[in-house]
């Protein structure tokens, strides 16, 4: 039991770090953004530096925030077919449906992760940043959706929406 509490206790403090890595982020985007427009505007001297930022920034939010904060259920999903089944089959579909998306993303992984690491040589146009650092959060990104989908079909099936015909 203690073990069970232990790994409960990890996966919270992880989830936080998660979260305040994503705020942080989305942070420097929203300040890039800020100081942009201020230098803009205000000073009429526009800086490409907080342009590029933000453009990684960006890239970051959005697939960080989708690996690591926002929960399975909140994603889209179109659920026209697996509705209108009984809750063991529609079980059945939903399990094969995360297994056919972990699938994709595993066959694309080591291209993935081939890519990202190719792109180390190039450098973004402003900054110099290594172009792998700006897309490297894809590869986590890909390795959470195989993760999160092989937790998804071992757990218990997400409760049935109030619109659903089970409900």
């Amino acid at each position: 039991m203690r073990l069970l509490s232990n790994s409960m206790h990890l996966g919270e403090r992880l989830s936080r770090w998660a979260d305040l890595v994503g705020a942080g982020v989305f942070a420097v985007l929203f300040l890039s953004l800020i100081l942009q427009v201020v230098r803009r505007f205000v000073f009429g001297a526009p800086a490409a530096w907080t342009e590029e930022l933000a453009a990684i920034a960006f890239v970051w939010v959005i697939f960080w925030g989708t690996a690591f904060m926002t929960p399975l259920a909140a994603h889209p999903s179109v659920d026209l077919v697996v509705s209108r089944f009984g809750p063991i089959s529609s079980r059945v579909l939903y399990a094969l449906g995360l297994l056919w998306l972990a699938g994709c993303f595993l066959w694309a992984l080591p291209g993935i992760a081939d890519y990202i690491f190719f792109m180390a040589r190039e450098r973004t146009p402003v900054l110099g940043l290594p172009v792998s650092w700006v897309y490297g959060v894809f590869l986590a990104f890909a390795l959470m959706v195989i993760l999160r989908c092989g937790a998804a079909i071992v757990r218990p099936p997400p409760p049935a929406r109030p619109d659903s015909p089970e409900a």
